[in-house]
């Protein structure tokens, strides 16, 4: 892996927007588009990315920076299915117009990077967002357990 905090969060960036570039067409236009080889692909190399990071990252700074993003990843998951769910309840409200508003960026942010792996599931994005952020709250409770065995290690000395 990579040595240093910054250097984590730049390959981390590149292979976020990476991955995005490549899935968010087929997401945004699911379930007319179809999710080819190539998508399938980079959400399998971004999921890699994420499981080598709970396993190998050592540094403190850098696990918490990955057990943020994946915890936020839960949250946002969530937000957005519970926007879709409600959608057909208050859509027209203005102030569900408002609010459903920031379900695009956790969208983008958080389930898109893994949209590929949505050729197997086929469910709408509301649906997928969720699952999505189960995968990210188990890597987060490895983050989590990951962290503690660290410690535990160091205090051993």
């Amino acid at each position: 892996m990579v040595r240093s905090t910054k250097q984590y969060i730049v390959l981390f960036i590149v292979l976020l927007l990476a991955t995005i570039g490549i899935n968010a067409w087929p997401a945004s236009i699911h379930p007319d588009g179809t999710i080819g080889l190539l998508q399938i692909v980079s959400s399998l190399v971004w999921l890699v990315f994420l499981i080598g990071s709970v396993m190998l990252v050592r540094e403190e700074k850098t696990l918490l920076f990955v057990f943020y993003y994946l915890s936020f990843g839960f949250v946002a998951g969530t937000v957005v299915y519970l926007v879709t769910f409600f959608e057909r309840y208050w859509l027209g409200e203005l102030w569900f117009d408002l609010v459903s508003g920031i379900q695009y960026p956790f969208y983008y942010l958080f389930a898109v990077p893994l949209f590929g792996f949505n050729a197997w599931f086929d469910v709408l994005y509301g649906q997928f967002a969720l699952f999505a952020g189960f995968a990210y709250v188990v890597l987060a409770i490895g983050v989590s357990v990951r962290s503690k065995k660290l410690e535990a290690k160091r205090l051993r000395y």
